[in-house]
């Protein structure tokens, strides 16, 4: 018995330093026991997504004002929760890719910047089901616009990455703004 204590004390002694060992040689990206060996792949997506404000097909919808928030020249303190519509092309009519769902609030007393949080839901195509979670701080009228990806499902599960969008110029940016997302994502292999 005392031999049978003995082996099962190396095993795990050894199952431990071994552990530690690949975890010293092995760089993995994703520092979660159970992933250590897990291979990653980079995925990058370019899709559009369509907002409607106005005309009876308002995708976005206010739901909450702060008390400071009609005098506030960045209109500190709303939140606003939207459903809107994304496409392969600038053009809506052109093939769905799915839809991104989350809110907005403006969350910066000097400039007109949101802090955004909202799922990127695939309803056709190889990604079909899978989700990509996407947010940040949003300067608005920035040229420059970063925010990050925070996670996934399906395909994306355990997702990372990063998010540049821009708006894309148009006639009627009040009726129907429309945005260029180029989202780079590092995730396992699925």
């Amino acid at each position: 018995m005392a031999k049978l204590a003995s082996s099962l004390m190396f095993v795990v002694v050894f199952a431990t330093f071994s552990h530690e060992i690949a975890r010293a040689l092995i760089p993995c990206p994703i520092p979660i026991d159970i992933f250590l060996c897990q291979t990653t792949t980079v995925t990058k997506i370019r899709f559009y997504m369509h907002g409607s404000g106005v005309g009876g097909n308002e995708t976005a919808y206010r739901i909450a004002n702060s008390s400071i928030t009609n005098q506030s020249p960045t209109m500190f303190g709303f939140l606003d929760v939207f459903d809107n519509l994304l496409t392969e092309t600038p053009d809506p009519t052109s093939n769905t890719v799915g839809r991104m769902q989350g809110f907005f609030a403006s969350a910066d007393l000097n400039e007109f910047a949101t802090y955004n949080s909202y799922n990127v839901y695939f309803t056709s195509g190889v990604y079909n089901g899978s989700t990509i979670n996407i947010a940040g701080r949003d300067p608005v009228f920035s040229d420059n616009r970063e925010l990050f990806v925070s996670g996934g499902t399906q395909y994306f599960r355990l997702a990372t990455g990063i998010v540049t969008l821009r708006t894309i110029p148009g006639d009627n940016v009040i009726t129907n703004t429309v945005f260029e997302y180029n989202v780079t994502v590092i995730h396992p292999i699925a």
